[in-house]
């Protein structure tokens, strides 16, 4: 029933990359947040690095770019334990920014774009054996579709609401809005980017329908919704982050591959920048290129 949607699943976000660096790359809009550059620490500022995952399959034939070995990943979480880094949410950070809780001496945030039914499968009872915390950021459109199917397979499902009930119940897992159909790279858009020549008016109107919907739809299956918005493929259209800061959310996520650095300042938990987890590397090598010594 959903053939071509199961192949778009796994390689959308390398179809999306290359058109991002090639003829989208001029049309594309950067924000305030994604400008900031990456040596700038501001006062009583803390480092705050960000992986960004998307799938765990053990079948060597299925991995790539964009789908890694779960054991790479329990890896990752020996190393940072061993390294004295404690993964935290995005609630945390909205605590402490806004003075009523604590952060880790190193925290660091682990993230898993899309909601692959194999983040349940892999990357959850990892979550639960380390005791470490992990955010999962899934696609309204194909929770509600394999929420109606009832289909699970590791290779190409996604999560169902009733799968991330359980997963935000164990208190490991937080669940952000990744829109609720706009992870795409069609019609001229390019995820929650906005079209050449789109007015403001009507690029508004799409964003607010599209991510209010995911809003309600996470509210009516989790009991409420999210605080922080992950922008597809790290495409920000003009215009965007007024828009989503419009919306309610207090934090958004990028693809941009750096530290970030938040203070008190809820304004600094913009535009926060994420390393993508590459399928090919050590901990160490992945790790010790990116951390802050």
């Amino acid at each position: 029933m959903f053939a071509s949607f199961r192949l778009r699943f796994w390689r959308i976000a390398a179809v999306a990359a290359a058109l991002a660096l090639g003829c989208w790359a001029g049309a594309l809009a950067r924000s305030a947040a994604l400008s900031r550059p990456a040596s700038t620490v501001p006062e009583n500022g803390v480092a705050l690095p960000a992986v960004m995952y998307h799938g765990l399959l053990r079948d060597p034939g299925l991995q790539g770019t964009y789908v890694i070995d779960p054991a790479l990943f329990e890896s990752d979480l020996v190393y940072l334990r061993e390294h004295g880094y404690t993964p935290v949410h995005i609630a945390d950070l909205l605590a402490w920014a806004d003075g009523a809780g604590q952060l880790p001496e190193k925290p660091i945030l682990l993230t898993f774009d899309d909601g692959a039914y194999n983040n349940y499968v892999y990357a959850f009872p990892l979550a639960q054996r380390y005791g470490m915390k992990i955010i999962v950021s899934p696609i309204g459109c194909w929770a509600d579709r394999y929420s109606e199917t009832g289909e699970e397979n590791a290779a190409y499902s996604t999560l169902t609401w009733e799968r991330m009930r359980e997963m935000l119940g164990s208190g490991l897992v937080e669940l952000q809005n990744h829109t609720y159909n706009l992870h795409s790279a069609e019609n001229g858009r390019l995820g929650s980017g906005r079209r050449e020549g789109e007015s403001e008016e009507a690029y508004a109107a799409v964003l607010r329908e599209d991510l209010g919907r995911m809003q309600e739809r996470m509210e009516a299956e989790l009991g409420a919704p999210a605080s922080c918005f992950v922008y597809p493929f790290g495409s920000i259209g003009e215009g965007e982050e007024a828009i989503v800061k419009s919306l309610g959310f207090r934090c958004t996520l990028t693809c941009d591959s750096r530290i970030s650095y938040i203070t008190r300042d809820a304004s600094s938990l913009f535009g926060i920048g994420r390393r993508l987890r590459p399928p090919d590397c050590s901990s160490e090598e992945f790790f010790g290129s990116y951390l802050p010594e």
